[in-house]
């Protein structure tokens, strides 16, 4: 019975690591730097003359949404979540 529940709990870890490491382990589309995180959205002018979708690093982000920072947004608003939800 444990080597069963073993079995079990390691199946249930490498499908969690198929899973998640591609959805947190990412190359910034802007800079080409790896970074470990769920990354951000580029700003509109970036999408526009993009193919596909973008993910950006945390200071890629700060620049290219500098103006919404200045008007009080936060760079986390440009966050992308993990599980992709139909709010927004």
């Amino acid at each position: 019975m444990k080597k069963l529940i073993s079995l079990i709990l390691l199946i249930v870890i490498v499908a969690a690591a198929v899973y998640f490491i591609p959805k947190l382990v990412h190359t910034c589309d802007s800079c080409d730097e790896l970074f470990v995180g769920t990354g951000y959205e580029p700003n509109i002018i970036s999408e526009i003359f993009s193919d596909g979708d973008k993910i950006i690093c945390r200071e890629c982000a700060e620049k290219q949404h500098a103006v919404s920072i200045a008007l009080g947004k936060d760079v986390e608003n440009f966050k992308v979540e993990i599980f992709e939800t139909d709010e927004k």
